[in-house]
């Protein structure tokens, strides 16, 4: 029988994916409190029927899947196993999870990995990891785990000097000269490279309020401060302001070149990191 409800489960995954994603879609409204209640005009009853039917299907698997792992869990517990788990799609948003592997060896935790789903209550999904995820910060502290990463995440980048870590893996610090925010950055380079910057005479301004003009420059920032040559990109929405562009792409470069960056940090570590900057013509 549970056979029998997995494979529904699988055939109808597809479909309980699409309701998830569709959320935003105006067709789909929500018409109860309960998650998996979501109806449209788009689907027709019958269609709705058979669906109702692999939901409620589902739900018992969980519910029982669930009940299997709680008991499992506590067995395991029992016998002081403990199990740390990586949830898929989180794994390549840490850094040096071969170190924390490590790390978390040496307290006798054996390491795992989980699957999370946006269609499932979080109540009935990853019970076993979710037990002993409890059990881990009831034994050695609610700090434990994320106190074992920030160490992981040091060896790891002492390990790897010269990587280029992308920018949403660094501090989000700014690394723009003087600014005590990272939101000032947008507005103050953006202001400092005007302030030396001409439009010639016959420049054409936007005239379309929903369209924009714009320059940016992608380099790489490097923990000495020093920069790669920029990759320039130019866009304008008046073509005939094409003629200015080796004026406008020489002046980004050298305000790229002489502006004195802050290096990006990781885990309060200077590193190189890949930056860009994007500037709006009037």
């Amino acid at each position: 029988m549970v056979l029998n409800i997995g494979i529904k489960v699988l055939s109808s995954l597809s479909i309980l994916i699409l309701t998830c994603f569709a959320m935003k879609n105006k067709k789909f409204e929500s018409k109860s409190e309960s998650f998996y209640k979501t109806k449209s005009d788009t689907i027709s009853d019958s269609t709705y029927i058979e669906r109702a039917k692999w939901i409620e299907e589902e739900k018992k698997y969980w519910d029982s899947t669930c009940q299997a792992e709680t008991k499992r869990a506590k067995a395991d517990i029992r016998k002081n196993k403990l199990v740390y788990f990586h949830y898929f799609g989180m794994v390549d948003e840490y850094k040096g999870n071969t170190e924390m592997n490590d790390l978390l060896r040496k307290y006798n935790i054996d390491i795992d990995s989980a699957l999370s789903y946006c269609t499932v209550p979080s109540n009935l999904q990853n019970c076993y990891p979710q037990i002993m995820r409890a059990e881990i910060n009831r034994k050695f502290g609610s700090k434990f785990i994320d106190s074992l990463r920030s160490v992981a995440e040091v060896q790891y980048i002492k390990k790897y000097p010269d990587k280029v870590y992308r920018f949403e893996e660094c501090d989000m610090l700014s690394r723009y000269p003087g600014d005590k925010d990272y939101s000032d950055f947008f507005k103050n380079s953006e202001r400092d490279f005007w302030k030396d910057v001409d439009y010639p005479n016959d420049f054409e301004y936007r005239k379309d309020k929903d369209y924009y003009s714009h320059i940016s420059a992608e380099f790489i920032l490097y923990k000495t401060g020093k920069t790669s040559s920029p990759k320039i990109d130019i866009k304008f929405q008046n073509k005939k302001n094409y003629k200015y562009s080796s004026y406008f792409i020489n002046h980004l470069k050298n305000f790229v070149k002489n502006t004195k960056w802050v290096p990006a940090k990781a885990a309060g570590i200077p590193v190189n990191s890949e930056m860009e900057i994007t500037l709006f013509f009037k």
